[in-house]
């Protein structure tokens, strides 16, 4: 009874010290970020450019226009991106890069100059996908009509360590979790035989589900582990204090230079 009561005298002194303090979230300039994708398959290359926004500023981050952007590959190659729409440029002559060769991002932005530098890596092939209903899901669906299972099949070499961000795909959506889910992984998780390894998402019949594997750097796997604790850290008591997240991009910007080789495997969700 003793500890039961200065337990009840503890929560009345933390709820009788309650006091509202008012924080100062507007301390920091606008930073510019830099999104960036190269893969080995044409149509795939972007640079997206933005601004952060102030802790309570409302609508999407601004994007930044009049850029000059460019990427250099080996023997001094140059691809040249052109603004399409607002704070989104694209190759003006299409490209792809090629496994074991390093490429160098370069913006000019605002009188700045950031470049970040990345190698593209291999990624091995799928073998197949497949599907089949979870029974347990299709018991007590999350959502109606969603308890199909898409697995999937590919060799993963061991001779190598390699690193992986994975995409989730219904209907060409993104699944994601409105964000909050970022799926990647090193090969040290996996075997050198993925047999029937399950999406983390389910479908409905007739469907279309595609997924895409990029192979990525470990500053990349670094990045994206960052990115996925900034995101799911509810800012409790017992969360630890947010941090900048860790890029390959210097001068000052935020983000990230992907530079991925890439697989694709699509198939139709059917019994």
């Amino acid at each position: 009874m003793k500890h039961i009561f200065a337990l009840a005298l503890l929560s009345l002194a933390f709820f009788s010290c309650e006091k509202t303090i008012t924080l100062d979230l507007d301390q920091t300039e606008p930073v510019i970020v830099i999104e960036a994708l190269l893969t080995d398959q044409p149509g795939r290359q972007f640079v997206k450019l933005s601004r952060t926004i102030g802790f309570n500023d409302k609508g999407t981050t601004p994007g930044i226009s009049e850029a000059e952007v460019h990427i250099s590959g080996p023997e001094g190659t140059v691809y040249q991106f052109q603004e399409s729409e607002t704070g989104y440029y694209l190759p003006v002559d299409d490209f792809k890069g090629h496994v074991g060769e390093e490429y160098t991002l370069t913006v000019k932005a605002d009188g700045q100059t950031y470049t970040a530098t990345e190698t593209m890596y291999y990624v091995p092939p799928f073998d197949s996908l497949s599907s089949r209903i979870d029974l347990d899901e299709q018991l007590d669906p999350e959502d109606e009509g969603y308890f199909y299972e898409v697995l999937f099949y590919i060799k993963e070499p061991k001779e190598t360590k390699d690193y992986y961000l994975v995409k989730f795909l219904r209907n060409d959506t993104i699944q994601n979790w409105d964000g909050d889910g970022v799926f990647y992984t090193n090969d040290e998780f996996l075997n050198d035989e993925i047999n029937a390894l399950p999406a983390p998402i389910y479908y409905a019949h007739g469907d279309i589900a595609t997924v895409e594997m990029y192979s990525i750097s470990r500053d990349g796997y670094i990045y994206f582990l960052d990115l996925e604790s900034n995101i799911n850290s509810d800012g409790g008591m017992f969360e630890g204090t947010p941090s900048n997240i860790r890029t390959n991009i210097e001068g000052g910007a935020v983000g990230y230079f992907q530079v991925s080789s890439l697989t694709t495997s699509t198939i139709e969700v059917l019994d």
